[in-house]
């Protein structure tokens, strides 16, 4: 199963529809890694700088660029298909459509099965509580979950890598388990098991056939959110009185309420506070003050590249506003205390079920492996800089001048490519 590789333009989690896309360079400025260029007149991602965060989903006019999602013929070829939706599934729909109603309506839908995910994160929040309990020199540790931040930690702070938990993140430990318990139920080979989980978040599809933090991912496949959210809505019209006596949702208000609802940090120090961030900026700048020593009074931090977390991600379909409301109101109704199995947890835990043992390794792009070289070009790159007229309108293909100035170091693009550039002896002339 393992699938690790070098990241290419196929592992990406978002296409560009060519004939779509008019070179507008709004993905362009929106993307928080400089990792878009516009080539003939269309938007290129460069595999190297991408962290796969969705942005240019979310702002792209002309709806060119789509995430890479699973298709039928992708589930067809296993005997048994099984369905994780993430649990911000159950926030898209109002008030009044309850957890249960839609793991309901997805049973309808032709999976063989259809598992809570929300549970395992009651799992992942033991998981995490222990392990920070264990190792209390780590300081402040990073949450694993979001892949976004993980991948963005090894290409700009790949000094935080040991910060980061080394936990399977709740998909991932849902999908290990009910492999598991799958093979041993139905007598069947892994590659006969499809899981395939709903995502709100492009960077989940990544993370599957990209791994960063994990050596191999358990899951299959992936659907956006977005694309299922009229069949689930249709599905959840058609149940029966007889289908809602059926109990699927398992979990409490902490399995749906957010990563910092269940971790616990026992009775550590007074000053062993939690922080949770949300938005690319907001993420950075946490990132920054980490490295530089500034947080070191938090205990455990949660960056999350999205707007308002996962609620926000770019396959979303509901106001995350909204969402956040609905939220609120299921953590209310089912309370806040897990509801796992202590003695079943404590097993795995005691067998290493959640830890990854992947290492994870810097993919921070050098301007040169030789150092000589590398100040080199910086210096290169720093006269090129002051040479471009400043602006950041992305005529020339690249999001700034600085960027275009790095581009020419590396022979990727050529100074002639700003149409506001004028050769030293051209601007000398009357």
């Amino acid at each position: 199963m393992i699938r690790k590789k070098a990241h290419t333009a196929g592992d990406l989690s978002v296409i560009i529809h060519k004939r779509r896309c008019n070179g507008c360079v709004i993905c362009l400025r929106a993307c928080p890694t400089k990792a878009i260029r516009i080539r003939n007149g269309k938007a290129v991602i460069l595999p190297d700088l991408c962290v796969d965060c969705g942005e240019c989903i979310r702002v792209c006019p002309q709806r060119a660029v789509a995430p890479r999602v699973s298709t039928l013929e992708d589930m067809a070829r296993f005997k048994v298909r099984v369905l994780m939706p993430s649990r911000v599934l159950y926030t898209q729909f109002g008030e009044d459509v309850l957890p249960n109603d839609i793991l309901l309506a997805l049973n309808r839908m032709g999976f063989d099965y259809v598992f809570d995910l929300a549970i395992y994160w009651e799992w992942f929040h033991l998981a995490v509580s222990e392990w920070l309990r264990a190792h209390p020199e780590i300081r402040p540790a990073l949450s694993p979950v979001c892949p976004v931040v993980t991948r963005m930690i090894t290409k700009r702070f790949p000094e935080l890598i040991p910060n980061i938990v080394p936990l399977y993140p709740p998909r991932e430990i849902a999908a290990k388990y009910i492999r598991r318990l799958l093979r041993k139920k139905l007598g069947l080979a892994d590659a006969d098991i499809g899981l395939f989980h709903i995502t709100p978040c492009a960077a989940k599809i990544a993370s599957i056939d990209h791994p960063v933090a994990v050596k191999e991912s358990f899951l299959d496949g992936t659907l956006g959110l977005h694309d299922v959210y009229g069949d689930i809505l249709k599905n959840i019209k058609l149940l029966s009185e007889e289908d809602y006596e059926t109990l699927m949702f398992q979990a409490g208000g902490s399995g749906i309420g957010g990563e910092l609802f269940g971790v616990d940090l026992g009775e550590e120090l007074p000053d062993a506070r939690t922080l949770s961030v949300f938005g690319i900026p907001e993420t950075l700048e946490v990132l920054e003050q980490i490295s530089a020593g500034r947080l070191a009074g938090f205990r455990y931090i949660q960056c999350n590249t999205c707007p308002d977390g996962c609620l926000g991600g770019p396959l979303t379909v509901h106001n995350r506003y909204m969402a956040r409301a609905t939220l609120r109101r299921l953590v209310q109704m089912f309370g806040t205390l897990p509801r796992v199995r202590p003695r079943q947890l404590r097993k795995l835990i005691e067998e290493g079920f959640f830890v990854t043992n992947a290492r994870i390794e810097s993919s921070r792009i050098p301007l040169d492996n030789d150092p000589v070289q590398a100040m080199a070009k910086l210096k290169m790159m720093n006269e090129l800089t002051a040479r471009l007229p400043g602006r950041r309108c992305g005529a020339c293909g690249a999001p700034d001048c600085r960027t275009l100035a790095e581009d020419v170091v590396m022979e990727k693009a050529k100074m002639s490519d700003c149409p506001f550039y004028v050769e030293d002896e051209d601007r000398e002339k009357p």
